[in-house]
Order: C-alpha cells, then sequence, then structure tokens
C-alpha cells in the first residue's frame, strides 16, 4: 500500500476490529494518487476471514482467490467504454447479493466510478446501499470534484482523499525512479503533489513535451494562428490531453498570481520568465476568463462523450483569441 494511505486504512481497521465499521465507505478522490490500491486493501481485509479488523493474511484460500481475481463474493461494477454505469448492471449487481456469500463470508461490492452511475443506476442503488443484505459492504470510489446525489452521501460513510505531503511525496518518488532533482520537484508542482501522476509523467517523458507545448501557446499568443497550435493537441491520448489542459491551466493561473505579485506556490518555476512576460499583456480579468476557458474545457471533455473533441478545442481557442488575448 502506498504509503500516505496507511494513517487512514490504520484508522479504518481499528474501526472494523472493534465491529465499529461502516457498511459502505465513499471515498472522493483526486487523482493520480493510487486510491484504487487502498480500496482493494480493504476489500481483501473484508474478504479474509483469518484475521479481524481489515488486515489481510494473504495466504488463506479466500486471500489467494481475492489475489488471482476470482473470489466469488467480490463484486466489481465494470464502466463499459463510453458509458455510463447503467440500471441493468446494477440489477443484475442486486441480484448476485440476494444469494447467500459463496466463501460463506463477507460480500464486497466495488464501485470505482460511482460519478459515472447513471440516474437511474444510482436510484437503483439507493435501497440496496440503505438496506443492505447480511454482512454486505461497499466501497465506493468517486472523483474529488465530482458531484454526487446528497443521497449517495447520506447512506455511506466519506472519506477524502488528497495528495500528500511534499516531503513524503518527493522521498517516495526518489525511490521510484532517478532523475534530475530539478525535474523531480518540476514534475511534482506540475502534478500538484500527486506522486503516481508524477512518476507518470517522468517516466513518460512529459516535462520536455510541457515546455515545447507552452512554447506553442506563446506562439498562438502573439500570432493569434490557431490551426498551428491545434495540431499540437493529442486527441489521441485522452490522459496526455487531459495533461495538457492542466498545462495551460496553471500557466494562466501563475500568470494571474504574478499580475496581483504574488510570487511563492508557482507550478511553473522553472519557466518564470514566460509566465512574467505574459502576465504583463493581459489584464488581471483576461488571465481569469482565459483559465475559466480552459478549466470549462477540461470539465466538458470528461463529462461529455460521442462528441467531437477537436472542434471542442477549436471552439475554445477562439474564443481565447477573442475574449481574452483581445480584449
Amino acid at each position: 500500500m502506498y504509503p500516505w494511505f496507511e494513517p487512514i486504512f490504520q484508522q479504518l481497521d481499528n474501526s472494523f476490529a472493534k465491529q465499529h465499521g461502516h457498511h459502505a465507505l465513499l471515498f472522493k478522490s483526486d487523482s493520480g494518487l493510487g486510491s484504487e490500491q487502498l480500496l482493494l486493501a480493504i476489500a481483501q481485509g473484508l474478504l479474509c476471514l483469518e484475521k479481524s479488523g481489515l488486515q489481510a493474511c494473504g495466504h488463506c484460500q479466500n486471500c489467494r482467490l481475492f489475489e488471482s481475481g476470482n473470489h466469488p463474493d467480490f463484486h466489481r461494477l465494470q464502466l463499459q467504454e463510453g458509458k455510463n454505469i447503467g440500471i441493468d448492471q446494477v440489477r443484475e449487481l442486486i441480484g448476485n447479493l440476494q444469494q447467500y456469500a459463496r466463501q460463506d463470508g463477507n460480500k464486497v461490492v466495488y464501485l470505482p466510478t460511482v460519478e459515472l452511475l447513471s440516474e437511474a443506476a444510482a436510484n437503483a442503488l439507493l435501497k440496496t446501499l440503505e438496506e443492505p443484505t447480511e454482512r454486505t459492504y461497499f466501497l465506493l470510489l468517486a472523483d474529488l470534484v465530482a458531484p454526487l446525489m446528497p443521497t449517495i452521501y447520506s447512506r455511506c460513510q466519506v472519506w477524502t482523499l488528497t495528495a500528500p505531503a511534499e516531503e513524503q511525496a518527493k522521498a517516495w518518488l526518489q525511490q521510484q525512479i532517478k532523475t534530475d532533482e530539478q525535474d523531480l520537484d518540476t514534475a511534482l508542482r506540475v502534478n500538484y503533489n500527486r506522486p503516481l501522476a508524477a512518476l507518470n509523467a517522468l517516466q513518460k517523458n512529459w516535462l520536455p513535451l510541457r515546455k515545447d507545448f507552452l512554447r506553442q501557446f506563446w506562439q498562438f499568443y502573439r500570432n493569434r494562428a490557431v490551426e498551428p497550435f491545434l495540431k499540437q493537441f493529442a486527441f489521441s491520448d485522452s490522459v496526455l490531453l487531459q495533461r495538457q489542459l492542466n498545462w495551460l491551466s496553471a500557466f494562466f493561473s501563475d500568470s494571474l498570481k504574478c499580475k496581483l505579485q504574488i510570487k511563492q506556490d508557482w507550478i511553473n518555476q522553472d519557466i518564470a520568465n514566460g509566465i512574467e512576460q505574459f502576465s504583463q499583456q493581459l489584464s488581471q480579468t483576461a488571465l481569469l476568463q482565459g483559465n475559466r476557458l480552459i478549466q470549462q474545457l477540461r470539465q466538458d471533455l470528461t463529462q461529455i462523450n460521442a462528441v467531437n473533441q477537436e472542434l471542442m478545442v477549436l471552439d475554445c481557442l477562439t474564443k481565447l483569441i477573442t475574449q481574452v488575448f483581445e480584449v
């Protein structure tokens, strides 16, 4: 388990060891933290019958079945590509939960993207959350900023998972990869101290890619030529595309800080000269609007399926020219 989750796991372990554990745990998590590993550790602990609490022995039949991915009492609601989690999936789950546990222990439901439940599916799940069958536990994972139905909150014990302290994140990252310390610091800043996201950026050599992308943005600002900059976006890689929008958002955010003469906590400390030049060109209002446009595009690309992403980015770039650069 990642070290930044150990205090939370210990709290939960103590609660369950004292028979005070809640049947439905909802974790609101930032991305890039490896939160799924925490929930799977809890799931294995609930299914293991050899130890009290959530500590799994690792060698009993339940642990072996879980680690092989074949435990019959572990139910994972899988997200179908391009679709929300539908009511038919939830109904099938509810039907399975009506049966006795095949291993004569607990039953565990794991839902790693609860924010993607359709409204009908969420409503179908609510009754089971409120009145679960005997020895049934729910582990729900949702994006930190995703809106959820209040009725789901009311039926769960909610935990918030955020980035660890900088020292802990850096110490862990140094154990995972050998790299220049300045690059390591930059990777953590750019990824808001999220260790797995920073490691991914270093492994995929995204730091120089980021610098080049922001240089291309500067050229776009100078010449107002949409087409060349549009070609820089990674439409075939949704993860990298979101990263590129994060880079732009951080660029606008740092520029606004510079405009307000705030010198600390810049994300893009390695390109401070460019930030200062950009902030001098635009008003505070324009910088705020630019960041809003990028944030809205990022949200739309995440939440809206089956659309032409290139057209959405093109629309945003056009608005940057008319509503930000030329104001």
